[in-house]
């Protein structure tokens, strides 16, 4: 189980961050890895991601109008295709690597807990799929629970939490969400084991330097480390079979 603090691990993993130097108390003189050279490197990032969506831009741009160009049945419009896929994937990646690497505050708030679950599955999977799987335990029918938390994080905490499951696994069974005694929350994701050996499960966060694809590595991240900021904890076990389960534990007051 991963705890909110060892999701700083991650930092290390992704930009070779020092985090244990900005934390620590004992520092009398200002290290290079201090809040304000982090926030130097975060502004640095910040540049390079627009000067790239930029030029993604203008290359999805010149895709475009190339397509205007061909005929209905034009074989190089495949080609076209995959230039325009490409460039949509190539942004949605960097946008993760930013959300990832910038250094964020969660602004704590009620927000509307199976409305929030609901919109981010939707989003996920498309109306095609609707809520099958969706499960909120107790049911709570006809009545919103209110849930403290940063309602943006919290929605790309659970969609890559989906993410990461969908593209490690066979096929996500449930997301069951469970108010717990103590109100707090719990979600749970249920998936098949796709290629992942059972062995590498056994430590989450070193999941983020050995599962495939980069894009799973980099959604586990992302989860670790909004669940750390909300003060949670993260585990991934057996349930049976070949079956995993990924939970989130969030505390009353999160």
């Amino acid at each position: 189980m991963v705890s909110a603090y060892d999701s700083l691990a991650i930092y290390r993993l992704v930009w070779g961050v020092m985090v244990d130097s900005i934390t620590s108390e004992e520092k009398k003189t200002e290290p290079l890895t201090s809040y304000r050279s982090v926030d130097v490197v975060e502004r640095l990032l910040s540049d390079i991601v627009h000067k790239i969506k930029n030029n993604l831009a203008g290359i999805g741009g010149f895709a475009a109008l190339l397509a205007k160009d061909l005929e209905s049945g034009d074989p190089h419009g495949r080609l076209v295709q995959r230039i325009q896929d490409g460039v949509v994937q190539l942004n949605e990646f960097v946008v993760d690597l930013m959300t990832l690497v910038r250094v964020a505050k969660p602004r704590f708030k009620k927000v509307r807990l199976q409305s929030l679950v609901r919109e981010v599955w939707l989003r996920y999977w498309g109306e095609e799929r609707g809520d099958r799987g969706l499960v909120f335990h107790p049911s709570h029918e006809g009545q919103q629970v209110e849930w403290m938390a940063d309602s943006q994080m919290a929605q790309q905490m659970l969609f890559h939490a989906i993410r990461f499951t969908d593209l490690v696994g066979g096929e996500v069974e449930t997301m069951r969400v469970r108010l717990s005694d103590d109100g707090g929350v719990n979600f749970e994701l249920s998936f098949l084991d796709g290629a992942i050996g059972h062995s590498v499960w056994e430590n989450v966060v070193e999941l983020v330097d050995d599962c495939e694809p980069v894009d799973a590595r980099l959604s586990l991240a992302i989860v670790l480390k909004m669940v750390g900021l909300h003060g949670g904890e993260l585990s991934i076990a057996s349930i049976a079979d070949n079956r995993k389960m990924l939970t989130i534990q969030l505390t009353k007051g999160s």
